[in-house]
């Protein structure tokens, strides 16, 4: 025979089982359905790309190439074979700005889609390359964190076609 103790104990535990079901079992709300990818970004046949610049990092490389990010970001985009690349903003249908950004030892390519016309941002994609303390290792990050970027602008393109 149980003791009061051991009792107490399992009635305490069966009711706290009993009382959390409901926060277990209760649903998230929905969030809300997605927003219209800006049609214009959806219809674009021909970009221009532009060289957002990057960040000064305080433990600067003098080996940096400080154009690296868009040069890999134009030869990614070109290699797609999606766009007609433009030399000039006003032959664009819309414009990608890419930018390296240095936060807090950590950097991150930031990609703006401008309307050539108005300059407003129709859309931003951001993409964290990890931390390093090896420059083989940095360049890695690197290259996965612009992979990741280009296949994000891939997605965003086929899902707003999509809907």
């Amino acid at each position: 025979m149980p003791s009061a103790v051991q009792r107490a104990t399992l009635c305490l535990i069966t009711w706290m089982t009993i009382a959390t079901i409901p926060m277990v079992i209760a649903e998230e709300p929905p969030g809300p359905p997605p927003a219209p990818v800006p049609s214009q970004i959806l219809a674009a046949k021909k970009i221009f790309i532009s060289n957002g610049g990057e960040d000064i990092w305080l433990d600067y490389d003098p080996k940096h190439d400080p154009s690296l990010t868009y040069h890999e970001f134009y030869a990614d985009i070109k290699s797609w074979g999606k766009y007609e690349l433009v030399s000039t903003p006003t032959d664009a249908d819309v414009v990608f700005e890419i930018r390296l950004v240095f936060q807090e030892r950590t950097c991150k390519l930031r990609l703006l889609i401008l309307d050539p016309k108005s300059h407003i941002t129709l859309w931003t994609l951001n993409q964290v390359a990890n931390a390093a303390n090896r420059d083989a290792t940095a360049r890695k990050n690197f290259d996965k964190a612009m992979n990741a970027l280009v296949a994000t602008i891939k997605d965003l393109v086929a899902k707003g076609k999509a809907d």
